[in-house]
């Protein structure tokens, strides 16, 4: 009767457990894993069951302290719920990956007390690159990326903070623009709602909207804003507030997609006509806005493509052995594009 072995399961199984299993020394089975070609089929087969039967995971931090290289690219994110961090992070993952490199992903949330915690906690895995999207809030999160020895790019952050590479698109012109664009139309009484307004750069979208107001003699008192993700329910609930406190409302700008959905369906459920009695108008806008109805009047921005971008410096960098990351401080900025459609 053949004996079933069974995997071992308590602990973490060591390099030392795989070689005492295979009846062969460490150093061997270190270099059937690390190099098979220079270890004979029978004796790599042998360790390879070995390896199979006991579920030995090899220790990555260990190759890379060997080897000096690391093939894997830390990315921190503001919340995998947010539209705009996970395009950019699928775009950008699949360009690495196909580049061999592996992306080690960390949220915070929002919560900027956890900035400092989720960004030590992606350093420990010894990265080759930091990538982060947003901006970041924290004072010790920021001091923590000083003299970091490997290329730090940000995205759609604070330029103030010396990345090797920050990557721009002003949404606070581009708000700017879209009341310009509401003024042109006839509207006066303007209203704004914003998501993740404890971001420095969501609170640029709140700034483009009240100084435009202001510079054309307009009251710039109807906003609502939250620190908290971007939701179709949080529309709908901000425009109801929004009617209540002034009906004679024309029009209102949202920080995000999500956002201007919800305050459209809400307008719907009171049979409110848009554009004609409210227009809506949105920032981070998708390709979605124009399979809605009314379709939707939006500024976009090519996530996507400034994935692309972070993933090709990246591996221009990463593959220069001589580049010194110390003295590079580069930049791109992003333009966005405007969609003028039914609801605006």
């Amino acid at each position: 009767m053949q004996k079933t072995r069974k995997r071992k399961n308590t602990g973490r199984v060591t390099l030392q457990d795989v070689a005492k299993y295979a009846g062969v020394g460490s150093m061997t089975v270190s270099r059937a894993l690390r190099t098979p070609e220079l270890v004979s089929d029978k004796l790599r087969e042998k360790i390879n069951e070995a390896v199979e039967e006991l579920g030995y995971i090899p220790n990555s931090a260990a190759g890379i302290l060997a080897s000096g290289q690391s093939r894997t690219i830390a990315v921190l994110i503001p919340s995998l719920r947010d539209n705009a961090s996970s395009v950019f992070l699928q775009a950008l993952q699949e360009v690495l990956n196909k580049n061999n490199y592996q992306v080690v992903i960390g949220s915070h949330d929002y919560q900027h007390k956890k900035e400092s915690e989720v960004l030590l906690t992606l350093l420990q895995s010894s990265p080759a690159a930091l990538v982060i999207f947003g901006a970041m809030n924290s004072e010790s999160a920021l001091g923590t990326l000083n003299n970091l020895p490997i290329p730090v790019i940000n995205v759609t952050g604070d330029p103030a903070h010396r990345f090797t590479l920050n990557i721009k698109n002003n949404l606070g012109e581009a708000v700017s623009f879209l009341t310009h664009y509401l003024l042109q139309k006839g509207h006066q009484r303007i209203g704004y709602i914003g998501a993740q307004m404890d971001s420095k750069m969501q609170g640029q979208q709140l700034s483009g909207w009240n100084n435009t107001l202001l510079k054309n003699n307009l009251s710039a008192e109807q906003s609502i804003t939250t620190p908290y993700v971007a939701t179709m329910d949080f529309g709908r609930q901000a425009i109801s507030e929004m009617l209540t406190r002034q009906p004679e409302l024309e029009a209102v700008i949202c920080s995000h997609e999500m956002i201007a959905l919800g305050v459209m369906f809400e307008c719907q459920r009171r049979l409110i006509k848009i554009p004609k009695m409210l227009a809506v108008v949105c920032v981070e806008g998708s390709e979605n806005c124009d399979h809605i109805h009314p379709s939707l009047t939006s500024v976009r921005i090519d996530y996507s493509k400034m994935a692309r971008e972070t993933a090709k410096k990246l591996l221009k960098w990463l593959g220069d052995t001589e580049e010194s990351f110390a003295n590079i401080q580069d930049e791109i900025v992003f333009p966005y594009k405007f969609e003028a459609r039914q609801s605006g």
